[in-house]
């Protein structure tokens, strides 16, 4: 309960924070704030050992103040279910993203924090779940499509405090998407 009033105070922020900008107009550059959402998917183990990857959504929002420097809140929600059990992933973080843009096309690396709410339910016993810090380190590009729009791919290196460390490699820490954002 208290991770969906994070989750819905964060997304109210940036919302309000967007329209405000947005009433602003013509005294804006283009490009000061873009809202991103797509599919994603993150690597087998890192919230429950022996558990496969998972696939779920992103949204994120980024607010840029300075021409290079911003501010990036990202919300996504991971699930995957097989044989009686099952097990969804909530992550809320923030942090700064530093963004390039040359004709049209956009190269971003970010650092986020913030928190995770995994739980799992197995079919004959109760639901289990565990709250833990979360972080995201990565990046992504954007290739201009349309009207503001553009085609967004991501990558990043993800953690948690609570994360299993038995049959844990590397590679099961990245989280892979890709998406539509818009530009306002």
């Amino acid at each position: 309960m208290r991770l969906r009033r994070i989750t819905v105070f964060l997304v109210t922020a940036m919302l309000s924070v967007a329209s405000s900008a947005q009433e602003r107009g013509n005294k804006n550059k283009k490009d000061e704030i873009d809202a991103y959402l797509g599919y994603s998917r993150v690597g087998a183990n890192l919230y429950a050992p022996n558990s496969s990857g998972m696939n779920g959504w992103q949204l994120a929002m980024h607010i840029k103040p300075l021409p290079f420097v911003g501010i990036e809140g990202d919300v996504s929600r991971y699930s995957q279910s097989s044989s009686g059990f099952a097990e969804q992933v909530t992550l809320a973080m923030f942090g700064p993203r530093v963004t390039v843009h040359a004709a049209g096309f956009s190269v971003f690396a970010h650092a986020l924090a913030g928190i995770a709410h995994a739980g799992e339910t197995v079919t004959i016993y109760p639901s289990v779940g565990y709250n833990a810090t979360s972080y995201a380190l990565g990046g992504g590009a954007e290739m201009p499509l349309a009207l503001g729009f553009k085609l967004r791919v991501t990558s990043d290196y993800l953690g948690n405090s609570k994360a299993p460390s038995a049959g844990s490699p590397s590679p099961a820490h990245c989280r892979v998407g890709v998406g539509i954002a818009y530009h306002f």
